[in-house]
């Protein structure tokens, strides 16, 4: 049978694809944890890079630890809103039957104000 192989010179047999496309597929499975290591590192690395900015940038105003998330107690957000409907009603000229038109002129206005103070003045 191995004689079979040698007399084919140049040329590929069915089972090379089938082994060299598993071999590949398992390296690339094999890869994606590599991948998702690395992107993770980066991500916790960014992390820390930007609460140490925050930290050398608040020393001396700020003492106490890092609080990592949102933290809603030192924000402020003020909304306003205004409401104007008018509704017309109107008889069509020659309709005896009863048939009117309705208009609906609607406006709305809102303002919102938000305000989030230093880490400092939570309280």
């Amino acid at each position: 049978m191995l004689r079979y192989f040698k007399t084919n010179k140049a040329q590929a047999v069915m089972g090379e694809y089938v082994l060299v496309f598993f071999v590949v597929i398992g390296m690339a499975t094999a890869m994606t944890i590599y991948f998702k290591r690395a992107v993770q590192a980066r991500v916790f690395e960014a992390r820390n890079a930007m609460l140490n900015m925050v930290l050398n940038r608040t020393q001396g105003y700020y003492t106490g630890d890092v609080q990592i998330g949102y933290e809603p107690y030192y924000g402020n957000t003020v909304s306003t809103a205004a409401r104007r409907e008018n509704a017309a009603t109107e008889l069509l000229p020659g309709a005896t039957t009863g048939i009117f038109r309705k208009t609906f002129d609607d406006v709305t206005a809102l303002q919102t104000q938000s305000q989030t103070a230093p880490p400092g003045d939570a309280k």
